[in-house]
């Protein structure tokens, strides 16, 4: 059965939109994640938590305070989610990309990075939550080929305390960008972890001088896109939809009502 995880974005907070709204939103999902941004957010509902800490880089003590402080106390939340966006401990940023400035790690050194962050993780928080990590954009940087590499999610696999958390927009900037093909990758990413939660939204479209480009948009996720990402969820027995659409709280609620309404959905 596909239940809808609404992230606590900056919708929720009270100078946006109305209450009648929020409330809405809220009644038409079945569970809210958490985000950093709205940590201070303590709605009910809130199973999940999705955090951008690269755990393939490692912890830094500000991260692990952050865990202590206002992660481990929150007993109702039993799934965390974490990210692997980089391969690099020290980026700069360039329109909006990240541009390697330190040593690039090994997918060895990824992979270890990963299994000793999940135990610190475990150490602060208890082995009853479930950890995550998701899949993330590819630009053509040098900061990114790790890390989005289907050899990457192969090792993560083998990593038993982890799932993946599949971000299907991530995976079509992915494989636009590095021409490879979205369903071979996705069935690879899905095969080799377990997947009980997809993150979607709209990937924008860029012409550049020498080559096109995709990018993490983040606009609402049309409906064709929709209802091909529901038949895959259904296929491979994932419980999770979030949809990751932050511009405005009325055009989310129509989206929610819509999705809602689905015979895939609705007929659970």
């Amino acid at each position: 059965m596909i239940k809808i995880l609404t992230p606590i974005s900056h919708l929720f907070q009270e100078d946006q939109g109305s209450k009648d709204t929020l409330y809405r939103i809220r009644e038409r999902s079945d569970a809210l994640e958490a985000r950093e941004r709205t940590y201070d957010l303590r709605l009910p509902k809130t199973t999940h938590y999705h955090i951008d800490f690269d755990l393939n880089i490692g912890l830094t003590e500000k991260q692990i305070d952050f865990l202590k402080n206002e992660v481990k106390p929150r007993e109702n939340i039993r799934t965390l989610t974490f990210q692997a966006s980089r391969d690099c401990e020290k980026i700069q940023l360039d329109r909006g990309r990240y541009m390697p400035y330190s040593r690039i790690l090994t997918l060895e050194e990824q992979l270890e990075n990963t299994k000793l962050s999940v135990k610190k993780i475990q150490d602060i928080v208890g082995t009853c939550r479930s950890i995550g990590v998701e899949n993330n954009n590819y630009y053509r940087t040098g900061a990114y080929d790790i890390c989005t590499s289907a050899s990457f999610f192969l090792g993560l696999g083998n990593i038993e305390e982890c799932h993946l958390l599949l971000d299907y927009a991530h995976a079509m900037v992915t494989c636009f960008n590095r021409k490879f093909d979205i369903d071979v990758y996705i069935d690879t990413l899905i095969t080799s972890n377990s997947c009980p939660q997809v993150h979607l939204c709209q990937p924008g479209y860029s012409k550049g001088e020498t080559e096109d480009w995709m990018y993490d948009a983040h606009e609402l996720p049309e409906k064709d896109l929709t209802q091909k990402v529901i038949r895959l969820m259904l296929k491979r027995d994932i419980e999770f939809l979030t949809v990751e659409y932050y511009k405005d709280s009325e055009t989310l609620l129509t989206w929610l009502e819509w999705v809602g309404s689905l015979p895939e959905l609705s007929k659970q």
